[in-house]
C-alpha cells in the first residue's frame, strides 16, 4: 500500500494512520461500518434494482453492505477497499455466508476501478467521504462505470438551510445545492433517505461500544493512548454534528443515457 493510499484510507476512516491496523478491533461490535445497510437495500428495492445485477462497491470496508445486497438481489458484487484487513474479513464473511461465488473482494485503490468499462448496473460509495473530490467531480467519476439506466448509490451530508457551516466543514452545501451538483450531468435522483432513525441507532451504538474497545486497546498498546483517545473524541464530535447542522443523507441516482 502506497503512502498516498494509506493516507486516503486513514482520511476516509477518520483515524490516524497508526490506528489503521487496530480498526477491526475498535469497530468489531458494529453490524456495519456505516449504519446504512438497511437504507441501501431499501432504496435499491424502491428503484426496482434487477435480480442478478452487477454491483461495484467502492470503499466496501468489511463487505457488510455488499453481502446484504448480494443476498437481497442475488447480485454479483465486487467490493474494493484500500484497507486489506477489512478485505480479509469481507472474504471470510462471504465464505461463511456461502456467497464467495457471487462476492469478489479486492484490496486495491478504489480510484483504479473508476477506469473500468460502464458494465455495472449500480455503483455504491457509502461512508467513504470526499476522497474523489466535491460531489460534482465524484458523480462524474462514478457514473462512468455504470451502464445507462443504472444507479449510483452514494451517501453524504448536507448543511441545514441558513446555518453557518461548522469549522472544517466550510465547503459543506445546503440540500438544494448538493442535489444540484449530484444531478449536474442530467441524471435523476430516484430515491433518497434523509436523517434516517437507523443512523441515530448506529451512532448511539458506536458511542457505546467504541469507547469500551478503546479502553481495552489502550491496555494492550499504551503507546497508542493519545491516538486512540483522539479517535474516540472525533467519533463524539462527528455524531454531535449530525445531531446539529449536518444532515446525513443517502441518494439513489439513475444515470441518463448519453
Amino acid at each position: 500500500m502506497t503512502k498516498t493510499l494509506l493516507s486516503e484510507v486513514a482520511y476516509a476512516m477518520e483515524a490516524p494512520e497508526c490506528l489503521l491496523p487496530h480498526l477491526p478491533y475498535l469497530l468489531q461490535d458494529l453490524p456495519s461500518l456505516s449504519g446504512g445497510e438497511d437504507e441501501v437495500v431499501e432504496v435499491l428495492r424502491e428503484v426496482a434494482f434487477p435480480s442478478g445485477g452487477a454491483v461495484l462497491d467502492l470503499g466496501c470496508g468489511r463487505g457488510d453492505i455488499a453481502l446484504r445486497v448480494a443476498q437481497a438481489f442475488d447480485a454479483e458484487v465486487t467490493g474494493v477497499d484500500g484497507h486489506s484487513p477489512f478485505i480479509e474479513i469481507a472474504r471470510q464473511s462471504a465464505k461463511e455466508a456461502g456467497l464467495q461465488q457471487r462476492c469478489q473482494f479486492v484490496a486495491d485503490d478504489l480510484r483504479k476501478w473508476l477506469a473500468k468499462p460502464a458494465r455495472f448496473d449500480a455503483v455504491m460509495m457509502i461512508a467513504v467521504g470526499p476522497v474523489l473530490g466535491d460531489p460534482a467531480k465524484t458523480m462524474g467519476l462514478l457514473r462512468a462505470v455504470v451502464r445507462d439506466g443504472g444507479w449510483i448509490i452514494i451517501d453524504d451530508g448536507y448543511l441545514e438551510d441558513g446555518v453557518s457551516p461548522p469549522a472544517d466543514y466550510e465547503d459543506l452545501l445546503e440540500q438544494e445545492a448538493m442535489e444540484a451538483e449530484l444531478t449536474q450531468f442530467g441524471d435523476a435522483i430516484v430515491a433518497r433517505r434523509i436523517g434516517s432513525p437507523a443512523w441515530r441507532s448506529f451512532n448511539a451504538l458506536s458511542l457505546e461500544t467504541i469507547p469500551k474497545r478503546a479502553v481495552e486497546l489502550i491496555e494492550l498498546y499504551p503507546e497508542l493512548k493519545d491516538a486512540i483517545n483522539q479517535y474516540v473524541a472525533r467519533q463524539f464530535r462527528e455524531v454531535a454534528l449530525m445531531d446539529g447542522p449536518v444532515v446525513p443523507a443517502l441518494w439513489a441516482i439513475q444515470k441518463t443515457a448519453a
